[in-house]
């Protein structure tokens, strides 16, 4: 009994640890003046859970910097899941101190997937309504392109029983397939998260417009 508290009081400590470095790699990664304009407009407050650990945190983003605080805020705006392989990935890039874009995007692609799931979640994204006044489909293939011209993130997007489902990887036959650079992908989240925001019929009018035309610069059609 005493070898199995002290190897649970080593386990909690190393658990620790890590949270503690990848409280600094989240520090070193987002503030750089890249990241800081990369994120401007695609959040204000984003809560982090880890796979495997109780602890939590929310990432603010005040405009020209980015913080941190362990827990999560009542007022956030999206909550994003990550798995534990994703944090140490994340001390591992910043090891030596210093992160290159290449290797920021590629930490921070990993939200791709669960943040479209959580932006999708919003309640006003999910009334039909507004659904077929931005004439979205209900069977989409979206690919996030690597910038570096490796293998892209990919993920299905599907309406049913009025709510978006958000799979990772490729499913079905699409109605519709976005080949997204991460500039055009983080321009969609931008004016999503104003017009989710403001809420409002003539902010929705506008988004509507917008993104049929924006959609033309990304995406082809399947019948």
């Amino acid at each position: 009994m005493k070898h199995l508290i002290i190897s649970c009081v080593i386990i909690s400590n190393l658990l620790a640890q890590e949270l503690e470095s990848a409280m600094a790699a989240w520090n070193n990664i987002l503030q750089t003046p890249e990241i800081v304009e990369y994120f401007h407009g695609v959040f204000d407050k984003l809560g982090i859970t880890v796979e495997g650990m109780d602890d939590k945190f929310t990432v603010h983003h005040q405009g020209d910097k980015i913080t941190f605080t362990k827990g999560i805020d009542d007022d956030i705006d999206f909550l994003v899941p990550l798995e534990k392989q994703n944090i140490l990935n994340m001390i591992s890039h910043s090891k030596d101190g210093s992160i290159s874009p290449e290797e920021s995007w590629r930490i921070l692609s990993v939200l791709f997937t669960p943040l479209t799931y959580e932006t999708l979640k919003v309640p006003t994204l999910a009334v039909n309504w507004r659904r077929k006044l931005a004439g979205v489909e209900d069977l989409i293939h979206v690919y996030l392109l690597n910038p570096a011209g490796g293998e892209a993130n990919k993920h299905t997007l599907i309406y049913v029983k009025n709510q978006w489902l958000v799979i990772d990887g490729l499913y079905g036959n699409p109605r519709r397939t976005y080949r997204m650079t991460p500039g055009q992908s983080l321009e969609y989240q931008r004016r999503t998260f104003t017009a989710i925001k403001k809420d409002s019929f003539w902010e929705w009018w506008r988004f509507a417009t917008w993104y049929k035309e924006w959609r033309k610069t990304c995406s082809v059609t399947h019948t």
